[in-house]
Order: C-alpha cells, then sequence, then structure tokens
C-alpha cells in the first residue's frame, strides 16, 4: 500500500483528483497540504475544506504557503472564477473554517493546527522513504519544506507531479500554469535530488472529456453528484461556451497513474525550470538526450491510452457519488 501525501490548490480539476485518491484502496492517503495556486489560499483552502466536509474525505488538511518564493502572485481565477471553480448548478456548500479546524485538532490532539509545511516534514521522518509526494499545484510548499529541513529529500520515495510540458504551455506560450506560478520553487524541487515523474501537458492532453462524462455524474441524482455535475459542467464550458468541445483532463492524471499505472509511458529526461526568461518564464526545458548530454532527473509521462484512462476516472468518481 502506498502512503501518499497530496500538495494541492483547489480547483475542480483538483477536486476529482482528491476523490480518485479516496477511491483508490491501494493507498494510504496521510494529509493534505493545501497553496494558494488557482486562487489566492483563503479559497484554495476553504475549497479543499468544503470538498473534505461533503464528500466524507477521512484525511487532515492543513493550510500552506500564501505566496510564491519570488515575484508576484499568480492565480488562474481569470479562466476558473473567483472561487478557482465556476458552477452552472447549486454552489457546494460552505463550511465554517473554524469549526472544521477544532474538531481536526480534537483528532489530533494538538492546537492550533501546524501549518502544512511543518505538517508535511513530520509526515516525511515519520515514514522515511515510504511517503510519495503527488503534487498538482504549484510547488511553493514542497520548495519551503526542502528549504526549512534539508534532510527530507533523501527520505522523500518519490514525487508524483502535474505540471510542466514537453512541448507549449498554457499560462503563456512556454509555460504550464503550476509551473509558472512559482517557477523558483520548482527549480528548488528539480534540483533536490528526489526521484521525479512529471505529467505535463503534453500527456493531459491525451486525456479529454465530454459532456458524456457530465451526464453520467448528473444522472446518479445524488446530492453529491449534482453538486459535481454543475461544477464539472462549468469546466467544460472553458474550451467552448456550450460545452460542445471535448476538455482536457489534468490533476486527475496523477490519480489515475497510481490506479493504472500500466496505461502510461514515461521517457527519461533532464528537466530545468526558467526562472529568468522574459518569454519563457516558468518553462520546464526538457533535454531528452541522456545520458548524452546530460543526467536525467525526471521522468516524463509521454502517452497515455486515454479512453481507459478516462473509464477508469469515472468508474472511480461514480463509485464516490452514491
Amino acid at each position: 500500500m502506498q502512503k501518499i501525501w497530496l500538495d494541492t490548490d483547489p480547483g475542480f480539476d483538483d477536486w476529482l483528483a482528491m476523490l480518485m485518491l479516496s477511491a483508490n484502496l491501494d493507498v494510504q492517503w496521510l494529509g493534505v497540504s493545501v497553496v494558494a495556486g488557482n486562487a489566492p489560499l483563503a479559497t484554495t483552502y476553504d475549497n479543499a475544506l468544503r470538498i473534505k466536509k461533503h464528500y466524507h474525505l477521512d484525511v487532515p488538511v492543513y493550510a500552506g504557503c500564501d505566496a510564491p518564493l519570488a515575484g508576484a502572485q499568480e492565480t488562474a481565477q481569470c479562466i476558473l472564477g473567483a472561487e478557482g471553480m465556476a458552477t452552472t448548478g447549486e454552489p457546494l456548500p460552505t463550511v465554517d473554517i473554524r469549526q472544521s479546524e477544532a474538531e481536526q485538532e480534537a483528532r489530533e490532539q494538538r492546537s492550533p493546527l501546524p501549518h502544512a509545511v511543518d505538517a508535511l516534514i513530520e509526515a516525511v521522518r515519520k515514514h522515511p522513504g515510504e511517503l510519495t509526494l503527488m503534487c498538482i499545484a504549484p510547488m511553493t510548499n514542497i520548495a519551503t519544506a526542502l528549504q526549512r529541513a534539508p534532510d527530507i529529500a533523501a527520505q522523500i520515495k518519490e514525487i508524483i507531479l502535474m505540471g510542466g510540458s514537453a512541448d507549449q504551455g498554457n499560462h503563456t506560450a512556454a509555460a504550464e500554469f503550476n509551473i509558472f506560478a512559482d517557477p523558483e520553487a520548482a527549480d528548488i524541487v528539480f534540483n533536490a535530488g528526489i526521484p521525479l515523474r512529471m505529467f505535463g501537458l503534453n500527456l493531459c492532453r491525451q486525456l479529454l472529456v465530454t459532456s458524456d462524462e457530465v451526464q453520467q455524474v448528473r444522472a446518479l441524482g445524488t446530492p453529491r453528484a449534482k453538486w459535481l455535475a454543475g461544477y464539472f459542467e462549468a469546466y467544460l464550458r472553458i474550451r467552448s461556451a456550450d460545452g460542445s468541445v471535448p476538455m482536457p483532463m489534468y490533476d486527475p492524471a496523477v490519480a489515475i497513474y497510481l490506479r493504472r499505472p500500466e496505461l502510461f509511458s514515461f521517457k527519461p529526461a533532464r528537466v530545468d525550470i526558467e526562472v529568468q526568461g522574459r518569454l519563457t518564464r516558468g518553462m520546464t526545458v526538457c533535454e531528452f538526450r541522456v545520458p548524452r548530454r546530460a543526467e536525467a532527473n525526471t521522468e516524463v509521462a509521454m502517452t497515455v491510452d486515454g479512453p481507459r484512462a478516462m473509464e477508469c476516472m469515472m468508474q472511480e468518481l461514480l463509485g464516490t457519488l452514491s
């Protein structure tokens, strides 16, 4: 059973990845660190707590870093809406953050809750060589943990991340959003000597969802399905006003990999993060000519059996919505 720590910035596709983790009986999900990314930290943390409460996720959630290591804060609210996830239906009900934290403090028998970075460091040290970090957000929390506790780099089993691209970007022509939002943090992580698997845009664009998947969710008719269907439909409408154009799945790619690794192929590469380029800041520069030109530091996901992966995702999701 794999021990997993999730670093996230919910976000609708983060929500789907969280539900898939909760359904995966082959993993032991130890914790969630939340970071600013898709929206400011107050919003992403609130989203995480709402998802946890209304979908009965039995996992501790910690608030983390609220700004990148350097540069101005970047969010995806211009695309995803003020809450980092929009809906065409009834919004996911709010929660009392102070009550949620008090309940978690009581379970953990400590008050106040630690910062997410401290909770992550504690978890790695408690499970040396066993913990896989699943990172689907800007990597500020992870880089801060490595700066604060350099010894944990040798104790992390692997980092599996949604971020970067082996070809074009999305937030800019060259850069994928999660890396662009804090390239200095990504640079620290990619150079920490930790085994990495990168699920970039080149891979995620092979994972396409359509209105058929929305209808599968809506047909269940439960409150949890109805909430999710509204957000799912709004997600599809990012690419086309009526939701008729298939939309790539991003963060769930890593959760699908945990469930069905045989559906993916990888290629070793040396991946470096551009932190200075005027037009290319946040670009993941992938040198595949290894070991002739460089030593590999990353396994880059190159292909996935898209239809079977989407079938896996939907099967897992539908099982969480009854």
